[in-house]
């Protein structure tokens, strides 16, 4: 999508269903890590996996509860993540409710206009910046898999259109 497009209720379905799908392969594949793993300092972005893992989840709760009632949280509200199993737990829980709000959005909803640092901008272009912003954080997730020897899932739009249309669950 350029700048400025509108995303349509029937364009985000797949979109909201890959980002899911993506990240729950990537959790998969670091539940099978142990802790030492995901917690290594690689000098990535959010130094380590867990932390870039940790990062995604908090964008997407921050940008969620910005969508929902016009403001991000504060800091300590964004989740204690100091444990896989708590990240985890909270993924799942982010999860449904990302996904219902999401799937929910009208078109109307969808062009409706938020205002961001003084800038305004379709709620359709904030859904896509938050999107893209999951994406580019898996890869570097999908990288701190290989820099542990670990061969990564895979989490390629392509891959994921395969299966969702071969599914038939849309």
């Amino acid at each position: 999508m350029t700048a400025g497009s509108v995303v349509s209720p029937d364009q985000l379905r797949p979109l909201v269903a890959y980002n899911r799908w993506a990240n729950d392969r990537l959790l998969h594949a670091s539940a099978a890590l142990d802790a030492g793993e995901r917690e290594r300092d690689l000098r990535a972005s959010f130094t380590s996996l867990h932390g870039t893992l940790a990062h995604i989840l908090w964008g997407e709760r921050g940008w969620l509860h910005f969508w929902q009632k016009g403001g991000f949280p504060s800091e300590s509200a964004s989740g204690d993540y100091r444990d896989f199993a708590r990240l985890h737990s909270a993924w799942r829980h982010h999860h449904d409710a990302y996904a219902t709000y999401l799937l929910g959005l009208t078109q109307h909803d969808l062009n409706s206009r938020r205002t961001v640092d003084d800038d305004e901008y379709a709620l359709s272009d904030l859904v896509e910046h938050v999107l893209n912003h999951s994406t580019h954080h898996r890869g570097q997730v999908t990288l701190m898999i290989r820099q542990l020897g670990h061969a990564p899932p895979e989490t390629g739009y392509r891959h994921f259109l395969t299966e969702w249309r071969s599914s038939g669950i849309h």
